[in-house]
């Protein structure tokens, strides 16, 4: 992932008030706050919503992920293995768009929250980081306006318009939950994925299996499996079920 400098200078940065002439000047250390009501009006939104309009459960990112696989969820052979790494691209890709969405709607809050390049006030609003908001926005600014939307993220803009107070943070509040969910999905099909692959160890080739679930060598395959159960465990993992809220 490539990840803007934070501190660079860039066209999108807003600029300053000076404060002996009320004029915009950039480059200023001072720093007003403007459109604070953005943020009284997140904050205002999550509590009446309870985090989220576009809310959604484990089952519901399991859903998600059957909509790669033609609805199929158990998968036993080396050719299921082959449909089972597409699906993962695929989510992977609609993951990509959503989170595409969600740095544009990020770029739009940064501008009228804060008068420098940091992303801090944004990222801490949104309950995320500095670098997962500068990375979404470059993502963002390097894609054209189709790579930024699919049905999904049209339905959660559709759900933000309709809002009686809306604004650029509160979209990406709700963008960033269906990024969540198709993310979660993604995570869901490289779970079973690496299930199977293991699974048909010993039962076929070592490097026909690497070569179904789309890697390049055998090593290779073992490091995905080894990254996998770092970070997601065996079946039955805890770590494996899906939360929308940290």
């Amino acid at each position: 992932m490539i990840c803007r400098d934070a501190t660079s200078t860039t066209d999108d940065t807003p600029p300053v008030w000076c404060h002996h002439c009320s004029m915009t000047v950039p480059g200023s250390e001072m720093g007003l706050k403007l459109n604070s009501a953005w943020i009284d009006d997140l904050r205002w939104h999550r509590d009446q919503y309870r985090q989220s309009r576009f809310q959604w459960t484990s089952s519901d990112a399991l859903l998600a992920a059957t909509e790669f696989t033609r609805g199929r969820q158990s998968f036993t052979t080396l050719s299921e293995l082959r449909e089972l790494s597409q699906a993962r691209r695929s989510a992977a890709a609609y993951a990509t768009v959503c989170q595409r969405a969600f740095g544009e709607a990020a770029r739009h809050a940064r501008r009228g929250l804060e008068t420098t390049t940091s992303w801090s006030a944004v990222a801490r609003e949104l309950d995320t980081t500095v670098v997962t908001c500068s990375a979404s926005s470059h993502f963002s600014i390097w894609s054209q306006a189709h790579e930024r939307t699919n049905p999904q993220v049209a339905r959660v803009q559709k759900i933000v318009d309709g809002l009686y107070f809306s604004n650029p943070l509160i979209r990406a509040w709700e963008l960033k939950q269906l990024w969540d969910l198709y993310a979660a999905a993604e995570d869901i099909l490289e779970d079973t994925l690496v299930d199977l692959a293991v699974e048909l160890d010993g039962f076929r080739r070592a490097d026909a299996i690497a070569q179904a679930a789309d890697v390049r060598t055998v090593a290779g395959l073992g490091h995905r499996i080894k990254a996998q159960r770092a970070q997601r465990g065996a079946i039955g993992d805890p770590r494996r079920t899906p939360h929308q809220y940290s």
